[in-house]
């Protein structure tokens, strides 16, 4: 079960971050620049809560729509969010973005950490080192122990058979 959790969280989080990078470099692309005001920057590093968020605010074709997105990058802000910010507002679908400090929309989502990755393979490894336990047979890599040498005349040479003695005799 660890073996599957770990593996599933780990490819979850790589597959994540392929889809905010892929979503980032396609609305910058072709999303609307839009401007946007920065509000409520909730400062949760180093007290349990995760990183800095901030609140963005903007109209797009005369609706409103506010959604929270990192601050910064996954260590939080390093200074205090600019109060205007640019975005690129998808056009057909106006509640997703980018802001022009390379977050998305959905930037706040759990597995938006590159710590998942590490954190996913290590619960996998505890997983399979289970499964192998488990699995493997006690003794099944214990080596046999040799057998104790042949004591006496002729253990390292062919033995020849009696007739094949007589045989030999009459030759020489």
């Amino acid at each position: 079960m660890l073996l599957l959790a770990g593996l599933t969280n780990a490819v979850a989080t790589g597959a994540y971050k392929w889809h905010l990078h892929a979503k980032a470099e396609r609305l910058r692309a072709d999303g609307v620049p839009v401007r946007a005001t920065v509000t409520d920057r909730r400062d949760t590093v180093g007290r349990g809560g995760g990183t800095d968020t901030v609140q963005v605010w903007y109209d797009y074709e005369g609706v409103r729509h506010n959604e929270r997105i990192l601050c910064g990058s996954a260590g939080g802000c390093l200074r205090d969010p600019p109060e205007v910010m640019t975005l690129w507002v998808d056009p057909e679908r106006p509640g997703e973005f980018v802001a022009a400090n390379g977050n998305t929309d959905d930037s706040v989502f759990f597995l938006n950490s590159w710590g998942g990755i590490p954190f996913g393979l290590l619960v996998a490894t505890a997983g399979g080192a289970f499964v192998f336990a488990a699995l493997v047979p006690t003794g099944m890599f214990d080596r046999p122990t040799p057998a104790p040498p042949r004591r006496g005349p002729g253990r390292d040479r062919v033995r020849r058979t009696r007739s094949a003695r007589r045989r030999g005799k009459g030759r020489s």
